[in-house]
Formats: C-alpha cells, sequence, structure tokens
C-alpha cells in the first residue's frame, strides 16, 4: 500500500501545479453547474467556456493561450459530468 501511495505522491510531484488548479477549476465548476442549476451531464459544457474564456484572458494578458492548461480544466469537467451521467 506504502509503494501506491509513492507512486501516486510522485506523480502528482510532475504535474505544474497550475495544471493542477485548472482541473480543481474545472471540478468545482461542473459540480456547481451540476448540483446547484441541474444541468446533469451538461454541466460540461459551461467549463469548456469557462476555459476557453480563461485562457483567451491569459493571451490577452501575456501572449500565452496554453492548451494543456484547457485541457485540464475540461477533464476537471468531465469527471463531473461522468459522475452525473453515472448517478442517473
Amino acid at each position: 500500500m506504502k509503494k501506491i501511495w509513492n507512486w501516486m505522491i510522485s506523480l502528482l510531484n510532475k504535474i505544474r501545479r497550475d495544471r493542477l488548479y485548472h482541473f480543481i477549476c474545472g471540478l468545482i465548476f461542473a459540480a456547481f453547474f451540476c448540483i446547484v442549476l441541474k444541468m446533469g451531464f451538461w454541466c460540461f459544457w459551461p467549463v469548456i467556456f469557462i476555459g476557453f474564456f480563461k485562457e483567451f484572458i491569459d493571451k490577452w494578458q501575456d501572449g500565452n493561450f496554453d492548451w494543456i492548461d484547457l485541457l485540464a480544466t475540461v477533464l476537471g469537467g468531465l469527471v463531473i459530468a461522468i459522475f452525473a451521467l453515472i448517478g442517473k
């Protein structure tokens, strides 16, 4: 069990902290749209929009549109959408 735990920690340490934040924000936004606004599986789509909006702001501010950050945000939203689909 300790080997698995150490492997997971080393894997998380390799991920840039900013991308982890994008993933967590995708989770939070999707959970909001799924639970509060009762969108179910469709909570995934606003997260895509929010991720693009964030990256366009980054592009405008410092000229850097990061597709991997967008992917991390969308993956966070996808996790909640899958749970919403399974929960039906």
